[in-house]
């Protein structure tokens, strides 16, 4: 009996997950668009930059590029040597982002106030994603470019026998 989520998804199905998330990427980019416009144009109607502004444009770029690399590696059957959604680059992008926007944020919290368990929760979790995104972009493939054990390593007797 194999396990039903290591299989591969079906072609078609995957096509349509990488279109709907190409629209999702098609839709950020607008939103962030506009709001960069916005911003912009009306930049003395008292619009001000805060650190919550900040967060939540990092966040919808993030996402925005996510969306338009795994859409364009799905629709397009794209996913490169390591068989992923994303690139090694693509890897570090995300988690030296999630790294950024979690020092940015314990920043802010440590200025405001005294944090709270929920917000140290928030802290090691969004730090922890981004840590392993790093390590998965210098992680090599399983099966191409280690090298092969030799032949006689797992022949070898121990010696109390």
């Amino acid at each position: 009996m194999t396990n039903p989520y290591l299989e591969p998804v079906a072609s078609i199905w995957a096509r349509i997950a990488g279109i709907v998330m190409l629209a999702a990427a098609a839709a950020l980019t607008a939103v962030l668009g506009y709001g960069l416009y916005d911003f912009f144009a009306h930049a003395g109607a008292g619009q001000a930059l805060n650190s919550s502004t900040l967060i939540y444009a990092l966040v919808l770029t993030a996402l925005c590029g996510m969306c338009w690399q795994a859409g364009y590696r799905l629709v397009f059957r794209r996913t490169g040597r390591a068989s992923s959604l994303f690139s090694r680059p693509a890897w570090f992008a995300i988690g030296a982002g999630l790294i950024v926007i979690t020092a940015l944020m314990a920043a802010v919290i440590l200025k405001a106030r005294r944090p709270t368990l929920v917000d140290v929760q928030v802290i090691l979790f969004l730090g922890g994603v981004g840590a392993w995104c790093v390590v998965l972009a210098f992680r090599r493939r399983a099966g191409g470019t280690r090298p092969a054990p030799s032949a006689g390593a797992d022949d070898r007797q121990r010696p109390d026998r």
